[in-house]
């Protein structure tokens, strides 16, 4: 059930009326989904579990990509820069776990996935 939610809640768009607050609920989402499939690595559900992760994950960070290319998101400039070049990244780092999927890789991109979010909650609350 919790799964179900969680990748419900990733699969949202990232809409202009509150873009940093969507998106940070689907990243968090997100990384939900990747600290679910590295605490289950060794379970019989694993390649499914991964999946998962691994396709919300490239939805919001291409989404993410969406938006700044529509300018959706309404913060400055050299943070829009970093966050496409975060996105770039994560996409990259996506490319390799679905080549050689290992749990320790995992660690990266949960960490970048959830200091974003948090990032984007911070700036929600300070506009």
């Amino acid at each position: 059930m919790y799964l179900e939610k969680t990748m419900a809640q990733a699969a949202g768009g990232v809409r202009q009326a509150d873009a940093m607050t969507i998106g940070a609920e689907r990243l968090e989402g997100v990384s939900a989904l990747l600290m679910a499939a590295q605490r289950h690595w060794n379970e019989p559900d694993r390649d499914a579990r991964l999946a998962v992760a691994l396709e919300a994950s490239r939805e919001v960070w291409h989404d993410i990509q969406a938006a700044l290319a529509e300018s959706a998101l309404f913060l400055p400039l050299e943070v829009q820069q970093n966050m496409l070049i975060l996105s770039v990244y994560a996409d990259g780092k996506l490319d390799e776990y679905e080549i050689t999927p290992s749990s320790d890789k995992l660690g990266p991109l949960v960490s970048l996935t959830r200091n974003l979010a948090s990032s984007l909650k911070e700036w929600r609350a300070a506009a």
